[in-house]
């Protein structure tokens, strides 16, 4: 394992990427879209300069060096080899050409990294798949919950899937991370609330604002829209273990998927994971 190492799989627009070299820490940033890799060549080119940071431009899959299909949505953030997933509310604007490779071969060429954040929109569990044979792994590790398109819809079962394989590469303690927010849920709060009462909307607004000032007294970084956030022990909360994890899970979608606004493809979560 290479301690100073974070390899950022769906780098998008170098948000976490940025917190990361800021943090001295060396990064690997991959993405399909040529455009955020020609932006972070930019953007970070004083790292690249230095070697701190190295961009990718493939396709993270459960393939090696095959040419796939990549989605580009208006809304970049709905990039995905899932055209269901680019396409949500009629977005897809592009279909390209791109070299895959698979996170093991990553981690073969660049070296175990201390973290590895996932964030590639459906494709995140095939990712992990390609990690089972492996002897060495991220000590700590981030991969959305579930990723569907606009007229899908999983079961529970479905959706433990990230978990599941998390827990069967080995890793044994857990927490959710609401995205929208950076909030680490618990397996005692009531975190998903109707949002469409005056009164609610108002107290969700004064917690996210001290949950940011909070996170950047603990971190000293100021995370923008779309981060996937803090990670290992810099992650408010405790760890919970597999059983105990697989019950937050469940109710928190419950919670979500009862509330008025809920959409089919809006339970956006991370599980970070470490042993």
């Amino acid at each position: 394992m290479v301690p100073d190492l974070i390899i950022d799989v769906g780098m998008h627009q170098g948000q976490d990427t940025d917190f990361y070299l800021t943090k001295g820490f060396r990064v690997i940033g991959i993405d399909a879209d040529i455009h955020s890799i020609d932006s972070a060549k930019e953007r970070f080119k004083t790292y690249i300069d230095t070697n701190q940071f190295i961009p990718l431009h493939c396709a993270i899959s459960d393939v090696d060096h095959e040419t796939v299909l990549f989605n580009l949505s208006q809304e970049s953030i709905w990039n995905s080899l899932n055209v269901d997933i680019a396409n949500r509310h009629a977005s897809l604007k592009d279909t390209v050409s791109v070299q895959s490779r698979t996170l093991a071969s990553i981690f073969e060429e660049y070296g175990v990294p201390h973290y590895c954040k996932i964030d590639i929109e459906g494709y995140d569990d095939r990712c992990l798949q390609t990690l089972v044979p492996l002897h060495e792994l991220p000590t700590y590790i981030s991969v959305e919950s579930e990723c569907i398109g606009e007229a899908e819809s999983i079961s529970d079962q479905d959706a433990q899937r990230t978990l599941d394989t998390l827990h069967r590469l080995g890793y044994q303690r857990f927490k959710l991370v609401d995205q929208a927010s950076l909030a680490v849920l618990t397996n005692s709060n009531k975190f998903y609330k109707d949002s469409t009462q005056l009164l609610q909307k108002v107290v969700r607004k004064l917690q996210s604002v001290r949950r940011k000032q909070q996170l950047y007294k603990t971190v000293g970084y100021g995370f923008t829209p779309g981060s996937s956030g803090p990670f290992g022990e810099w992650l408010a909360g405790t760890w919970s273990d597999y059983k105990t994890a697989k019950k937050m899970l469940h109710m928190h979608r419950h919670d979500y998927f009862s509330l008025p606004q809920a959409l089919n493809y809006g339970f956006w979560c991370d599980w970070h994971a470490t042993f």
